[in-house]
């Protein structure tokens, strides 16, 4: 909730209602912070835009002057999240070259992530559910889901001291697993058992510190 006090603070008091053009990004970027908090914890069905709009400060119709549906919310929020693993990656593959040392670092982005934004995993983990019910979001969801799993490729495929730890295993295997595990990392932070987020992940980065020495 840190992020979305922060985020409300940038209005403070000012008057509800449709924001002067100078305000629109801040009053954009808060109404995605505060949707996000609200699907993570209520689902997309559970979810209005009134309880968005009281969340953000504004007035409905400025809800609806940035986002005409429900849906374009939910896909702003995919959208918002996709660039928050872009940079993500970026910062993984820019600082370690070797495969065991990106999984390290990645790991613990993830980590820092769950412990310091869980509506980013919690909004995550309940992505496959509405998609299956609300297939007008896939716009959404499909691009996160792409650029996902093509950085995880990438960073797989790009690293150096790869052999010991994929030996027979193809890049595409081995990224479906640390996806997997990340996915399940990211359901335990979405229910707030960071430390059990915490050990599995050591144990698995133990698994591929092993391998990687062999």
């Amino acid at each position: 909730m840190a992020e979305l006090s922060k985020m409300t603070s940038l209005e403070g008091s000012r008057k509800r209602g449709r924001p002067a053009d100078t305000d629109s990004t801040d009053t954009r970027d808060r109404i995605i912070v505060c949707a996000r908090e609200r699907f993570a914890a209520e689902g997309f069905e559970g979810t209005t835009n009134r309880e968005i709009a009281d969340t953000a400060n504004v007035s409905s119709a400025a809800l609806y002057h940035y986002f005409p549906s429900k849906a374009d919310i939910y896909i702003a929020v995919c959208d918002s999240i996709t660039d928050i693993f872009v940079d993500v990656f970026a910062r993984v593959m820019t600082s370690e070259s070797t495969l065991e040392g990106r999984l390290i670092c990645l790991f613990g982005e993830v980590r820092d992530l769950g412990a310091s934004a869980p509506s980013t995993v919690g909004f995550i983990t309940g992505i496959s559910a509405v998609v299956r019910k609300h297939p007008e979001v896939s716009k959404g969801t499909d691009v996160f889901g792409k650029e996902f799993a093509r950085n995880i490729v990438h960073l797989i495929s790009t690293a150096q001291e790869t052999e010991h730890i994929l030996r027979d295993t193809t890049v595409q295997s081995f990224a479906d697993l640390v996806s997997s595990v990340l996915g399940g990392l990211g359901r335990l932070s979405a229910r707030g058992d960071q430390s059990r987020h915490v050990a599995v992940a050591d144990s698995f980065l133990r698994l591929i510190h092993t391998a990687a020495q062999k």
